[in-house]
């Protein structure tokens, strides 16, 4: 796979009855074969043909301006955004062609591209612009392009294709919410809550999707890219068992299986068949309620901070495609510390001195987590850390959607431990995922302090990021109200038949030029 984090041509950064359920269970590995590659073209590529893409949740449409599990495969394919960046951080221009930053950031102006048109064929205008900006600041989207997109005061559309916007204040991570928030067709809107009606101008059509199966997308003929894309088809069937899911791959019902098991991965590494790639960067953390006992106590948050053993989560969940950490975004962000990654090791008696200093010792906390399984593997490790520490713990689990909502509704309970797939953004948006985001949270911690720094940081000149980004972090794990465990990326396994797959900077694929042998 040639993963160089290219998007839009411009280069950055359940069970088998998935399967079943789109018609996929009895294909062969020669009905396979059959379908695919009917036709050559330059460069030794071939067009047409059925690629299949089994991944270990199921699509969501109203994650559609939201970047996560549910979206992660297919956003990019069925809709594009603004700009996208290149693998130094650099914005490049997609259905954007140019922009000016004016009055010291807080007015952006645009232009945009003439040949764009939605797979209704309707022209995107500056109008579905500005309409999905203001869609993607709505909670109700779930779009960590929100901390930015809420800041926008009034937008003026230049004729179709130019458009100003006008922020309250400047936002260092602007592109990053350009990035994130796709852009949709007006017109349609109302069809994505329950994907009767998902519109974008990707090369890929949304075709059908059954809930808790799967879903097709087909070739979009009108792709302004002329030739583009080679494939007719993409199947992404739902696969939650991670056994099942490798042996799609293994057994010739896919040719993709998106976001295995790390250990899995490594089991087929040595196949030369198949290749093992990295999709987006993750942060795995635990998050804390600062208003509840025993985490009310800065005591005991941090112990939890000092009970982890992430060096034995690294190993055995990640299994050599992670590392342990204790700060939140990654090494791509210019204010990242190695002091700070360190802050809190494994010291097990530490923590239950802490733990007996507060009075906590004995008590009962739950862990809310998902099905996700490197969440449920990071959780596991982390349950019998805990209760090494003095703790009695149990766990409780939701699918992913129903966790995600209670995220943005603060409902999370005591302890909660998930994946942010955004480390790779700057630390000002990762600090305003809902998670973490300082107006409101799951830990309901929510000092003026806290929104002070998040507001430096996310408003920082070039010359004050670094200390910026720093002294979020110092204050962060200070205060311990959500630990950072460990970084690691998604696992791809790709059949070595798969050519010329490409991904975005945050690790969606790009499809446009793919084509199996």
């Amino acid at each position: 796979m040639r993963v160089d984090r290219t998007a839009g041509g411009v280069t950055r950064r359940s069970t088998l009855l998935g399967l079943a359920g789109l018609g996929l269970a009895a294909v062969s590995g020669c009905r396979l074969a059959v379908d695919e590659a009917r036709g050559a073209v330059s460069g030794g590529a071939r067009r047409g043909g059925t690629l299949i893409v089994a991944i270990n949740v199921d699509a969501q449409p109203d994650s559609v301006q939201a970047h996560n599990a549910n979206s992660v495969v297919w956003r990019r394919l069925v809709f594009e955004t603004l700009t996208a960046y290149n693998s130094s951080g650099t914005p490049q221009p997609l259905l954007a062609t140019d922009w000016e930053i004016r009055d010291g950031g807080r007015t952006v102006a645009l232009n945009l591209r003439d040949d764009v048109r939605f797979h209704t064929g309707r022209p995107m205008t500056a109008r579905d612009v500005m309409f999905s900006l203001t869609r993607s600041a709505d909670p109700a989207a779930k779009s960590q392009a929100r901390a930015v997109t809420s800041l926008i005061t009034d937008m003026t559309a230049d004729g179709d294709h130019a458009l100003r916007i006008r922020l309250s204040r400047p936002a260092s991570n602007l592109f990053d919410a350009f990035e994130l928030a796709t852009i949709l067709d007006e017109e349609s809107a109302d069809g994505i809550a329950d994907g009767s009606a998902m519109i974008g101008t990707g090369p890929f059509r949304w075709h059908t999707w059954h809930p808790g199966s799967g879903l097709t997308m087909v070739r979009n003929d009108d792709y302004r890219v002329p030739g583009r894309p080679y494939l007719d088809r993409i199947e992404q069937p739902a696969i939650t068992d991670p056994t099942a899911l490798v042996t799609a791959v293994r057994s010739g019902r896919a040719h993709i299986a998106y976001g295995a098991s790390p250990l899995d991965a490594r089991g087929v590494s040595t196949d030369g068949r198949y290749e093992i790639n990295a999709g987006v960067t993750i942060d795995y953390s635990i998050g804390m309620d600062v208003r509840t006992a025993p985490f009310d106590d800065i005591r005991v948050r941090r112990a939890v901070g000092y009970a982890i053993d992430r060096d034995r989560i690294a190993d055995q969940v990640f299994a050599g495609y992670g590392r342990p950490t204790s700060l939140w975004w990654s090494r791509k962000e210019a204010g990242w510390s190695q002091e700070q990654s360190d802050t809190y090791t494994y010291q097990p008696d530490r923590a239950r001195e802490l733990i007996r200093e507060a009075g906590a010792a004995g008590t009962e906390v739950a862990i809310v987590t998902n099905t996700i399984q490197a969440v449920q593997g990071t959780a596991q490790i982390v349950r019998y850390n805990l209760e090494e520490a003095g703790l009695r713990v149990r766990t409780r689990v939701f699918d992913p959607v129903e966790y995600t909502s209670r995220q943005v509704e603060g409902k999370l309970g005591q302890l909660f431990i998930n994946g942010y797939g955004i480390a790779d953004l700057s630390a000002a948006t990762f600090a305003t995922h809902p998670a973490f985001a300082a107006e409101q949270n799951p830990s309901h911690f929510t000092p003026a302090e806290y929104a002070a720094l998040v507001t430096r940081t996310a408003t920082a000149a070039p010359d004050d990021r670094v200390a910026a980004v720093q002294a979020l972090g110092r204050y962060m794990l200070d205060q311990a109200f959500n630990h950072s465990i460990a970084t690691g990326q998604s696992t791809i396994i790709r059949s070595k038949r798969v050519q010329d797959v490409r991904q975005t900077f945050l690790g969606s694929f790009i499809f446009d030029d793919t084509y199996v042998v």
